[in-house]
This record gives structure tokens, sequence and C-alpha cells, in this order.
């Protein structure tokens, strides 16, 4: 009888594939020195890929000061990073396909949006980069986009079942699916050739910390964490809960505590304004 590692095993293998230009300049992400026409060259070999980062580049997300209009001069004014993050986002919105037709399964993505536009935010307040926290946000649940992208009917099944009996969706998940999205994302990233500290953060982002709260990790953890205390969870609620934000904070040094002043109502809008930036 087959055993549930081996179904989990089974199932891994059907996640689908990340498209081909995407995977090989997040392949890129691991080296100490990237050629950035190397990296124009591999965007522009795919049109769709090139459109989208222009546009989301001319966003007020961005707030570049003239208009941008070629990768290369999107990768000097935004950073190699930010790009990089944006060639994420587009390729993993093409990855859920129809998916995201159906509201319960769109909140999932826009949860995995919001983390990567908090961990950029918080990266910045921690004095991190941005760039590299937000490529790793947007990658943190590619095992949940992986299992929505394999069966999106199936998915909803325990989204549903998750809001209506108040169960944690990494429960349910390994019920059904004999892995959670955390291992299925990690076994991805992996199989992408992404970089061991993105694997990592994608496997342990709900376990609690114990040190390296301004590392990739860190800031992944609490992306997450503020995200969903910010109204953006993958289940619906109306509950805004300040208490992440203001463990982050705690762990900032005072002057920079002092300096941002930070209002979470004020917070949820930006978060809000800057997913929608992306999503328009």
């Amino acid at each position: 009888m087959e055993s549930r590692k081996d179904a989990a095993e089974q199932l891994l293998r059907r996640l689908p594939a990340m498209p081909t230009v995407s995977a090989r300049l997040l392949g890129m992400m691991g080296k100490s020195e990237v050629n950035l026409k190397e990296i124009s060259n591999l965007i522009v070999s795919d049109a769709t890929l090139t459109g989208e980062i222009l546009r989301m580049s001319n966003s007020a997300m961005f707030g570049a000061r003239s208009e941008v209009r070629s990768i290369l001069q999107a990768l000097a004014v935004l950073g190699t990073e930010k790009v990089k993050g944006l060639a994420c986002t587009v390729a993993l919105r093409s990855y859920l396909g129809n998916a995201l037709q159906i509201p319960a399964l769109k909140r999932c993505w826009r949860h995995n949006l919001s983390t990567a536009v908090v961990s950029s935010e918080i990266a910045g307040w921690a004095k991190q980069d941005p760039g590299e926290a937000y490529t790793a946000g947007v990658l943190h649940d590619i095992g949940r986009l992986g299992l929505i992208a394999i069966d999106p009917a199936q998915y909803l099944q325990i989204v549903d079942r998750a809001a209506i009996h108040g169960a944690a969706l990494s429960e349910l998940e390994q019920e059904v699916y004999g892995v959670d999205h955390s291992a299925a994302g990690e076994w991805l990233a992996s199989t992408w050739g992404l970089p061991p500290f993105i694997c990592n953060a994608i496997r342990v982002h709900h376990e609690p910390l114990e040190s390296q709260y301004f590392t990739v990790t860190g800031l992944i953890h609490y992306g997450c964490k503020i995200a969903d205390a910010l109204g953006f969870a993958p289940l619906e609620t109306n509950v805004l809960d300040e208490q992440p934000v203001k463990e982050f904070l705690a762990l900032l040094p005072q002057s920079q505590r002092e300096r941002l002043k930070i209002s979470i109502s004020e917070l949820r809008i930006l978060i809000a304004s800057r997913v929608n930036a992306l999503e328009a």
C-alpha cells in the first residue's frame, strides 16, 4: 500500500514548473556577480515578462522620476533585486492562471503579494535590502500556489473547510496532501535551484524565531505575520491586529522607532495601495 510519504512525493513531482525565463532569472540569484546586460537580455527574450516589468516599474509604487522605457533602465533605476522580484511576481501570477478568478484563491495570491510588499517595507525599517526581501516574500508561499495550480477546486475545498471550522490551512494541507505548503515550497525552491537562504525562509516562515530577526528568514517571518494582521490573510478577516507590528518595531533601536512613527491604519492603506498597483 502506498505510504503517505510516497503519495506526497508523487504530488510534489506534479507541481507545475516555473516558466523558463523566470526560472533562469531566479537561478542567477545565488551568483555573487551578475552582469546587468545578461539579466536584461534574458528578460527581453520574453515579451510578456518585459511588458509587465516595465508597467510595474512605472507604477506609483516605485515612483520613478522619469519614464522607464527599457529593462536596462529599470535595472539601473530600481536595482537588480527589485527587478528580479517583479519578474517573480509576473511569473507566479501566470503560474496560477484561471485560479485567480476564484475570490477565495485570489486571497491566497494577495496574501503572497502583500507579504512581499510588507517584507520590503520592514526591510527598509531595519536598514536591510528591500529588493531582496520583496523577492523572498513573493516566493514564500510558492508551495501553496503550486498546490492551487495542481487542482484549484481541491484547494478551494481546503480553504472553505478552514473558514467554516477554524482549522489551520497547514494542518488541512497535511491531511489532504500529506505535505503542507511550507514543505512543498521548499521542495519547489530547491528544484528550481533557488539559493539556500530562500529555501530556508520558505521552509520555516511559520516557525517561531529565536534570532536572525533581520535576515531574510526573519523578515519573511514577520512580513507574513504582519500581512495577516493587516487584513491580508489567506482566510478573510476584518480584525486588524497591531501586535505583530509592535513586536517587530520593538526589535529596532529606539532612535529608528522614533523616526518611523508607524500608524497601523496608514500602514494598511500603504500596503493595499502597493498591492493594487502591482495587480492593476
